[in-house]
């Protein structure tokens, strides 16, 4: 096994499995995938425009890649893809560390955004060192559906959405307390309120 910078001799394997990571990840969310076609242009735009782009090769073969963008010394991981086939094997762990080392020439920090339904994703994340940080993505359904596409979770306090996922991993615990969670607020109960609640359950815990 080895990994190495994206030329165009493996642009081609690059392009499907761009194509197969956005597959499988719409799949997951429930979603129609984009065209194939559609995939394979992005990302031969991402391989000119200069993009990190690192290929795992098992016995010459392309089984996974790691991009990385960087805009004015900000380096984010876009996407991490490794073919089922070869799960299991520390090669998303390889091509994570091989990026490292590129962007360590040039920054002290390395960014990501995850999902918070892809509970493997940020396990797999986490066991590499990566501590979850202050984004939360707001939105507005202009055209509302009136169907229910999300759950309800909240941080401290505030009620947000996450997108309902096929599939879902969460435990008994965690389900319960989303739906605990989305009877309060929809009864009409406040940020105030759950804090206050969160709070002394924690101190009678603690005594």
């Amino acid at each position: 096994m080895e990994v190495v910078p994206l030329d165009a001799s493996h642009l081609p394997e690059f392009q499907s499995l761009y194509t197969e990571f956005f597959v499988e990840l719409r799949g997951k969310q429930g979603w129609k995938p984009g065209y194939e076609e559609s995939y394979k242009r992005e990302a031969e735009e991402y391989s000119k425009r200069g993009d990190l782009i690192l290929i795992a090769l098992e016995e010459a073969k392309a089984v996974g890649f790691i991009r990385v963008s960087s805009r004015e010394g900000y380096f984010k991981v876009e996407e991490i893809y490794v073919k089922p086939d070869f799960r299991g094997r520390g090669i998303g762990r390889m091509l994570v560390e091989k990026a490292e080392e590129v962007v360590k020439k040039h920054d002290d920090s390395v960014y990501l955004l995850v999902l918070p339904q892809d509970r493997d994703a940020i396990a797999f994340w986490k066991r590499l060192g990566y501590d979850v940080i202050n984004t939360i993505e707001l939105t507005k359904d202009l055209k509302s559906t009136g169907q229910t596409s999300f759950h309800t979770v909240e941080f401290l306090g505030e009620g947000f959405k996450i997108f309902r996922w096929k599939g879902e991993r969460f435990t008994d615990e965690e389900k319960r307390f989303i739906e605990l969670l989305e009877n309060f607020y929809e009864k009409g109960g406040t940020k105030k309120e759950f804090l206050k609640l969160v709070n002394s359950a924690l101190e009678g815990w603690m005594e």
